[in-house]
């Protein structure tokens, strides 16, 4: 809840900034193939480029990416929409509007990511009205007045008219040079819109502190103005939208919560379902969007939580909707793992001399999966020695498989002898990277990695996907797997752990 005017400003200003990262999909988009070529000036051939589709509750990367010795990247991607996708760099964030059958130009500067980009080609027109839009919306919420919050219902409602106004009327300015889709524009319009309902919502919980007038509530002209733009479809494919409903159910909530304070513990999102049990007036669509909206925003965001197996089974128990549960599923997989006694002996690898191999070749012992690329920085000075000192530990009892998720098998070649030379263990090439089959299946991404999974000797899936190898949780399923007990200098010291500042010379780039 904010506590003065100036967070609640602050709050204002941040939804019109996140005006445009709320991503939405568009309902009547087709999809497809998107081709994305390009160059980044002065940057490192160890970043990566990402496209995330973040219009639903996975909001899970679609395509990885890196650059060549000189910048330059090609990357042809499948978009399940017709829409607005955010695109990474180096940590930092800007988005583009695609459309399936799109060849899309990109240049920019790698220190100065997004400012500068450069767009040629079909998402040009869409994506840079989206964008100067948003430098208009920055520009004009920090001239904005923070007194608007102590203002009366219908002095604050002409406010909010003008806002609409005057962005409206800007945005229409801008249409007319850069002749965006119709459908961005309504998507602009749509936005804009929910951002409004967003700050009307904060104006009705925080105005009555603000006036000290405890007895304050919502009056019928505010209540109409939300009505009038509410739309319980937007429920679907509008993240602001659902943070809209959220925020009007916040003070029933913490009401409800408050009541419940010598119940068993138990996760956000369980709270949070039990209190919407009691909101009859909430329909059930409405409710298992809300649902999958907090168990991501809070229980599904921390892989060592111990609920999360029991918040997927909760949640896989409460929603019915096909559409949640299949990104509820992919959220889980990318979290926790694919399931346990999943048989992945069959996948397909390649060996440093080229030849193709799979992993049932390691049946007969149970073995320690490790996914990793060269340009993971965490790897070489981090995870390599605590790796060395497990395997000579547990090799006798297991086998450990290192698999290489490089762009290229060249790459693989290079970056596995220069990592792994002189440790015990299988050397193995997903072919393709980060788009092969072995990335799917084991819903490996860029931020997972390194990562460590155990198969048992049928070549089965037998543990969680492990993000940390100083997770205590990796050590007992390495010492249940091979019947050994590990010291207690397993797995590391957390000088070990500490991130490097710098790529080692050791990770098969040559530098």
């Amino acid at each position: 809840m904010i506590k003065n005017k100036n967070n609640f400003f602050k709050e204002m200003k941040k939804y019109f900034l996140l005006f445009l990262f709320s991503i939405l999909m568009l309902s009547c988009s087709k999809g497809g193939k998107v081709t994305i070529n390009g160059k980044v000036t002065n940057g490192s051939p160890l970043e990566r480029l990402e496209i995330i589709d973040a219009s639903g509750i996975a909001t899970l990367p679609l395509a990885n990416f890196g650059v060549d010795a000189k910048g330059n990247f090609s990357e042809t991607i499948e978009i399940p929409r017709d829409g607005v996708y955010v695109i990474t760099y180096a940590g930092n964030t800007g988005f583009l509007y695609l459309k399936g059958g799109d060849k899309v130009n990109l240049d920019f500067e790698a220190m100065l990511f997004p400012q500068g980009m450069k767009i040629t080609g079909d998402a040009k027109g869409n994506t840079e009205y989206l964008m100067e839009s948003q430098q208009f919306i920055n520009q004009y919420m920090s001239k904005l007045d923070q007194s608007v919050i102590s203002k009366k219902e219908e002095d604050f409602l002409k406010e909010l008219e003008k806002y609409k106004g005057d962005i409206t009327k800007k945005m229409d300015e801008i249409a007319k040079v850069k002749k965006p889709d119709s459908d961005v524009e309504k998507f602009n319009k749509r936005e804009l819109d929910v951002t409004l309902l967003m700050i009307s919502s904060q104006y009705e919980s925080m105005h009555g502190p603000a006036t000290n007038d405890p007895k304050y509530k919502a009056g019928a002209k505010l209540l109409d103005f939300q009505k009038s733009l509410e739309n319980e479809s937007y429920v679907e494919d509008m993240p602001n939208y659902r943070n809209y409903v959220i925020s009007k159910l916040s003070a029933g909530f913490q009401k409800f919560f408050e009541g419940q304070k010598n119940a068993a513990p138990t996760s956000n999102v369980q709270m949070f379902s039990k209190f919407l049990d009691t909101q009859k007036d909430v329909s059930d669509k409405t409710k298992e969007y809300l649902l999958a909206a907090v168990a991501a925003q809070y229980d599904l965001r921390e892989p060592a939580n111990p609920k999360l197996q029991e918040v997927f089974k909760f949640l896989d128990t409460k929603i019915k909707n096909s559409a949640i549960k299949s990104e509820l599923k992919n959220l889980e997989e990318a979290i926790y793992g694919i399931e346990q006694g999943t048989d992945v002996s069959g996948l397909n690898l390649v060996k440093q001399d080229g030849n193709k191999t799979t992993l049932a070749d390691l049946k007969g012992k149970p073995t320690a999966l490790v996914f990793y690329a060269s340009w993971n920085p965490y790897i070489t000075e981090s995870t390599l020695p605590v790796l060395k000192e497990m395997v000579k530990f547990y090799g006798s009892k297991m086998n450990f498989a290192f698999i290489n998720l490089d762009d290229t098998q060249d790459q693989f070649v290079k970056t596995s002898k220069a990592m792994f030379t002189g440790i015990q263990g299988n050397n193995y090439y997903a072919t393709g990277g980060m788009k092969s089959e072995v990335a799917k299946k084991f819903a490996v991404y860029g931020f997972k990695m390194p990562s460590f999974i155990i198969i048992d000797k049928d070549g089965k899936i037998s543990s969680k996907t492990y993000l940390n190898i100083a997770d205590p949780a990796l050590v007992d399923g390495l010492n249940k797997a091979s019947g050994l007990q590990a010291p207690t200098g397993i797995p590391q010291t957390p000088e070990m752990m500490a991130p490097p500042t710098e790529h080692s010379a050791n990770d098969g780039h040559g530098h």
